[in-house]
């Protein structure tokens, strides 16, 4: 049953958190009236399951911990499309309560903080549009099976999602959590892309220390966590465009392929005066007898002509700079209006 408290229109959100409790001197007893056991294990430890709207994973060595993980507001609202920090600090104490446990103090071994942000177009396109800067040492994960409406990129503190949220909803909500999800802000026939960070050393964020849970609710380390998921993105590259032409005459089926050879190349870090060697040099290296010097000189003119009224947009339409720097300061000043400049920096 869906928890009746509905939900702030907030679209920054805490998802997946995995949070471990030690177990020191054998201080914390746990109840589990209210869970179901789903395996036991040769070590002492046993698996539980917190029923709600969605489940929760519960881990329980009377050893060592316990540990909780799974979406909090999947199990306190069936979906995650909208955010509510007073409804996951009630989340947290209603579980502790069932277990008999204060959570608060557990260590936050990886947790999800992102965003999503409405856009023009099909989320996909901005997908296919970004890239890792070399020098982040990011490795790109992409599953075919996608089609294009998800990507990652990954090192060994951070996995950064890329994603339709819309699709998401379609693939994994039945009509019902669909009504409800449509009643806090979806839109089926909008475009919503969602910006995550999965730490997997969430100490990053804390000068090397740990995270407590308690810190997820705390004002400051919102502001933190809003920070550097608007400097994560800024790891990657929204890819460089030619300025389109307007004029049918400058849309001739040669200079569209030059277009997307252009633009191809200045993401590969090439300028436009090397496509223009490059393809003079290509011209040269026909022979004579296919090509004769008077047809490779014509041929460079119209390459020259065709390359010179080509320019590079000072700006990608791919950024999304600005979007998730709005998106990130929704709710917590003047909402609805976009930034100038980069809010953030």
């Amino acid at each position: 049953m869906l928890h009746s408290r509905p939900p702030q229109l907030d679209y920054k959100m805490i998802d997946f958190i995995s949070i471990i409790k030690p177990n020191q001197g054998g201080k914390v007893s746990p109840f589990f009236g209210h869970c179901q056991i789903v395996a036991t294990y040769p070590t002492g430890a046993a698996r539980y399951r917190l029923e709600g709207c969605e489940g929760l994973d519960i881990y329980w060595n009377p050893d060592s911990f316990l540990k909780l993980q799974g979406s909090i507001m999947y199990y306190w609202q069936g979906h995650n499309f909208t955010y509510d920090p007073e409804a996951f600090q009630a989340a947290i104490d209603y579980i502790g309560k069932m277990l008999h446990v204060d959570l608060w103090d557990s260590i936050v071994e990886v947790f999800e903080y992102g965003v999503i942000i409405p856009v023009e177009v099909k989320p996909r396109d901005y997908i296919q549009h970004h890239k890792a800067k070399p020098s982040e040492h990011l490795q790109q994960y992409v599953n075919g099976k996608d089609k294009g409406n998800f990507t990652s990129w990954q090192d060994s503190n951070v996995r950064l999602k890329m994603y339709d949220a819309g699709k998401n909803i379609e693939m994994k909500q039945g009509m019902s959590r669909r009504k409800i999800i449509q009643e806090a802000g979806w839109n089926p026939q909008g475009y919503f892309l969602k910006w995550e960070a999965h730490y997997l050393k969430p100490s990053v964020l804390n000068h090397g220390k740990g995270v407590m849970l308690a810190n997820l609710i705390n004002p400051d380390w919102q502001s933190i966590f809003k920070e550097d998921l608007y400097q994560q993105y800024k790891r990657l590259i929204p890819m460089a465009q030619v300025e389109a032409p307007t004029s049918k005459a400058d849309l001739s089926t040669a200079s569209i392929i030059a277009l997307v050879l252009v633009e191809d190349s200045l993401n590969d870090s090439k300028t436009l005066q090397e496509v223009k060697k490059m393809l003079y040099n290509r011209i040269n290296s026909f022979p004579d007898e296919v090509l004769s010097k008077a047809d490779k000189d014509s041929r460079k003119r119209q390459v020259k002509a065709i390359l010179g009224k080509m320019r590079e947009a000072d700006t990608s339409k791919w950024d999304l700079s600005q979007q998730l720097a709005a998106a990130l300061e929704a709710g917590t000043g003047d909402e609805g209006d976009s930034p100038d400049t980069d809010p953030l920096i």
